[in-house]
């Protein structure tokens, strides 16, 4: 596949601290988040280092840092993803996949039911204390939520990490890292393979666990030679 012309990055947060840099250099992105930059955020997020960014939006504020570095087209949306209703915003126009760098499931699945009604794949990225990993979401062909134990769905705030999960499972830049580099890895896949049948659709690294990936085709799923006949 043709590397999407412009991604939608669903959460301003850190793993997205080391997405956009990466991700804004081949494609045109809109970065959504309803969060503010807090001092407490710095441990993970460099942007919340400045004290001029406490209070401001954090995908305003981390798109703004980006702008001098590439030349694709940046935007931002100061919203939670809540639902369908933000493909109405005139900066979503034109979005070729989305990824996803939150922590809480309702926000995941929300972002699946998107990208099936705009008929195009997403990853979502996510990380552990000391495990990070992504899944592809193909319409039609493979939905994670089906193949993976997200646990339970909880009732969290729209934002990029829900409070019941950083006290769950405290994070890591480290943990952060990986999660990018597991999304990365999975958009890389998506590009580059000759047959969809090879494409990965999940990827995790972990500092006990290693390198660890799962191809459409190591699944039993209908033939992916017929689905993308």
């Amino acid at each position: 596949m043709d590397h999407p012309k412009k991604l939608a990055l669903v959460g301003a947060g850190g793993i997205s601290c080391h997405l956009l840099p990466i991700l804004s250099h081949e494609s045109d992105i809109v970065l959504i988040d309803g969060d503010k930059y807090e001092p407490h955020n710095s441990d993970r997020q460099f942007p919340a280092l400045a004290h001029e960014s406490h209070g401001v939006n954090k995908a305003q504020y981390l798109t703004g840092l980006q702008h001098r570095h590439t030349l694709k087209e940046l935007t931002w949306l100061p919203y939670y993803m809540e639902g369908a209703s933000i493909v109405n915003h005139p900066e979503f126009e034109g979005v070729e996949m989305l990824v996803g760098a939150v922590d809480n499931n309702q926000s995941r699945k929300i972002i699946c039911d998107v990208a099936d009604m705009l008929d195009v794949p997403a990853i979502l990225a996510g990380n552990e204390t000391n495990v990070g990993d992504a899944h592809l979401f193909l319409p039609g062909v493979y939905d994670p939520f089906e193949h993976h134990d997200f646990g339970p769905m909880t009732k969290a705030p729209f934002s990029c990490t829900s409070t019941e999960q950083l006290e769950k499972e405290p994070q890591t830049t480290q943990a952060n890292f990986l999660a990018a580099s597991c999304a990365v890895h999975i958009l890389m896949s998506w590009r580059t393979v000759s047959d969809h049948k090879y494409v990965t659709v999940h990827s995790q690294l972990g500092g006990r666990s290693g390198a660890q990936s799962s191809r459409l085709l190591d699944l039993k799923l209908p033939d992916p030679e017929t689905i993308f006949a």
